[in-house]
Formats: structure tokens, C-alpha cells, sequence
């Protein structure tokens, strides 16, 4: 009986050995693959970026270079991984904000006060033009001709999704709600809870591809009578010479630059820092150039990126073409390039921007 039982023992203990070096072996099976699959998975992306016509691909979806589902963590330090670069460039771009506006403007931020009349009278056109969405605690500042109207509809599709109640009091039922409107239906104090504590979103463009974009898309189409009425009165302003009623607008590129460098406003091309961005600081600074990977982060970062999806918009001007914009611009002398520099020189400077020196000096 008593070898019997040393028999068992022995055989459970070799069981026990055999068990544990198969554990491990697994395990480091199991690593091997893991980093095999990332070195492939940085591989493929390489050459997917490298044979972009646009030299860019869409990190966020690696379907098309790797075709074996991977486990969820392995997937996890796979997303990581794509998104640490984006990640690095949002950092230096919020830091050079806060290092332009301190050091060099010499503006601190306002400090969170429900009292304080400053986020009323220095933040009017941030207010304005910043919409709100309280499911998920977003503020997006919309400047037009970076996108607009396709993160007004994103806006609408987070509303239609989401449940809070509030904003259908200001009897907005597209979910189109702004700071405005919160400070005119709670006050002021509601609207300084939401800067504090809400994520806050800005998208800006080169000031000169947004100018042009605007010109050519509001100017020289003429989409509505407003813009038609306006050509004719930038005409009127520029060449001292009303246009006839029975002529159309013909409004041109130098003649629309004369307007604008003298002051000429609109919101399709003001300079984006009448958003105040020294005054309260924003969370994520999007750049048109980089929008795909931008939105890309921006998506994963707020957790939407499984909800929705960045609304097509069809209003492409060709205006980020190089060749574009140096054409329109060498119609122009130094001497308005100048005089348009010195409107727009704190966009380039604050959002990081080459600014151009003569009318061919665009890269």
C-alpha cells in the first residue's frame, strides 16, 4: 500500500513538472507572437503610408494590413502605439499656446469666476460660435472653412444619440446649442462650470489657404444672395466704380485681398484668434492639414470612435493645392502681402504657421 501511494505522488509531481514548463512555454509562445505582430503590423503601415498619394494613411484602422483577428490587449497596445505620435503633437501644440500667449503676449488665462465679466465681454465671439454637447461634456468652437458644417452635423448625430435633457429647454432640437445660449437661459456662471470642466475643441487652418478657400467658394460662386450683395459691395468699396445691377459680381483675388487686409470682416475668414485662445485655453487643436489623423485621435481620445463616424462634406475649392494658392497669390504685390501679413501674423504665429514673405514663399 505504502508503494503505491509513493507511486502517486511521484506521477502527480511529474504531472505538476510537465504542466508548468507547458504554462511557460505557452507564455513565451504567446510574447513572440504578440511582438512578431506588432513588428508586422508597424511594417505594413509603413508601406501603406509610403504609397498614399496623399502620403498618409488611416491609422486608426488596421483591417487592411492585418487580417488574423488579435487578441482584445494585444489590440489595445496595437491602438496605443498608433496613437502615441498624434498624442506627441497635440502636447506640442497646447504647449505652444500657453508658450506664446505667456511669454510673448504676456496673457494669462482667465481664472474659472462665475462672476468675473471678462468671459462675457473678451469671450463674445468664443461664445457665439462654440456649441455644446452635455452627454458628453464637448465644446466645440466651429471656425468656419475648417470643416464647419460637418462638425455641426457630428454635433447633431452625438445629440440624437445621447440623453440629456437640457439642451431641448433652449427648445433646440437639432442639438445646436451654443455658450450663448447657455449664459442667456442659466447665466454666466453655467457657462464658466462648462469651460472649466468640459472638453474644448477647436480645428484651425493656414489663415491664407482658409482666405482663399473662402473667397473662391463664397465670393466667386455666390451661393446665395447675401454673398452676391456683398461681391458687389467689396467691388464698390475697392474700385470706387458701383457695379451695375445687370453685371454679375467678378470680383478678383488681389481685389478681395485689398478688402480684407483694410479690415474687410466676415466669419469665413477673420482671424481665428478672435476665439480667445490666450484667455481659456483649449484641450485639442485640430489642424485642417492633418484633419484625418487629427479626428482620428480626437475620436479615440473621447471615446466616440464606435459611435459615429465624421460626416462627409462636399465643399472642397481645390484651395490646399500649393500650386493653387501660389497662383492666386502672385497676383498681389509685396507691398498688400505686407499690409495682409500684419492682420494675420498672430494665426500664423499662435497656431504655428510659416508666415509667408513674399507672394511665392508657401511650402
Amino acid at each position: 500500500m505504502y508503494r503505491l501511494t509513493l507511486k502517486r505522488v511521484l506521477f502527480l509531481m511529474l504531472l505538476l513538472v510537465i504542466l508548468t514548463i507547458s504554462a511557460y512555454t505557452l507564455y513565451f509562445a504567446r510574447y513572440i507572437i504578440v511582438k512578431e505582430s506588432i513588428c508586422l503590423v508597424k511594417n505594413d503601415l509603413t508601406e501603406v503610408m509610403m504609397s498614399s498619394a496623399a502620403g498618409k494613411a488611416n491609422l486608426l484602422d488596421t483591417s487592411n494590413v492585418i487580417s488574423a483577428k488579435l487578441p482584445a490587449d494585444v489590440e489595445k497596445m496595437l491602438k496605443n502605439k498608433t496613437y502615441q505620435h498624434s498624442e506627441e503633437i497635440q502636447e506640442q501644440r497646447v504647449q505652444h499656446i500657453k508658450r506664446i500667449c505667456t511669454e510673448e503676449y504676456k496673457i494669462q488665462p482667465l481664472p474659472f469666476n462665475g462672476t468675473d465679466k471678462r468671459f462675457s465681454s473678451h469671450l463674445r465671439a468664443r461664445l457665439r460660435t462654440t456649441f455644446v454637447n452635455d452627454d458628453y461634456k464637448l465644446l466645440v468652437t466651429v471656425v468656419y472653412k475648417t470643416g464647419s458644417q460637418g462638425w455641426k452635423k457630428l454635433l447633431k448625430q452625438l445629440y440624437e444619440r445621447g440623453r440629456n435633457v437640457s439642451q431641448k429647454t433652449l427648445g433646440s432640437e437639432d442639438g445646436l446649442y451654443t455658450l450663448s445660449q447657455v449664459k442667456k437661459q442659466y447665466g454666466l456662471n453655467a457657462v464658466v462650470n462648462r469651460l472649466k470642466n468640459y472638453f474644448s475643441i477647436i480645428f484651425v487652418r493656414h489663415p491664407y489657404t482658409r482666405m482663399l478657400s473662402a473667397y473662391k467658394e463664397k465670393l466667386v460662386k455666390m451661393p446665395n444672395k447675401f454673398y452676391e450683395k456683398k461681391s458687389r459691395g467689396i467691388i464698390r468699396q475697392v474700385r470706387s466704380i458701383p457695379l451695375p445691377d445687370s453685371e454679375t459680381p467678378d470680383l478678383k483675388f488681389d481685389e478681395f485681398v485689398q478688402f480684407v487686409a483694410n479690415g474687410g470682416w466676415d466669419e469665413h475668414w477673420c482671424p481665428i484668434l478672435n476665439k480667445k485662445p490666450c484667455h481659456v485655453y483649449y484641450d485639442f487643436i485640430g489642424h485642417l492639414e492633418t484633419f484625418q489623423d487629427d479626428v482620428a485621435y480626437l475620436f479615440h481620445l473621447i471615446g466616440i470612435g464606435n459611435i459615429v463616424e465624421f460626416p462627409e462634406c462636399h465643399h472642397a475649392t481645390g484651395s490646399e493645392d500649393l500650386a493653387v494658392l501660389k497662383e492666386h497669390f502672385s497676383q498681389i504685390s509685396q507691398t498688400l502681402l505686407t499690409k495682409l501679413n500684419t492682420r494675420y501674423k498672430n494665426d500664423f504665429k499662435i497656431f504655428d504657421y510659416r508666415l509667408p514673405q513674399n507672394n511665392t514663399d508657401f511650402h
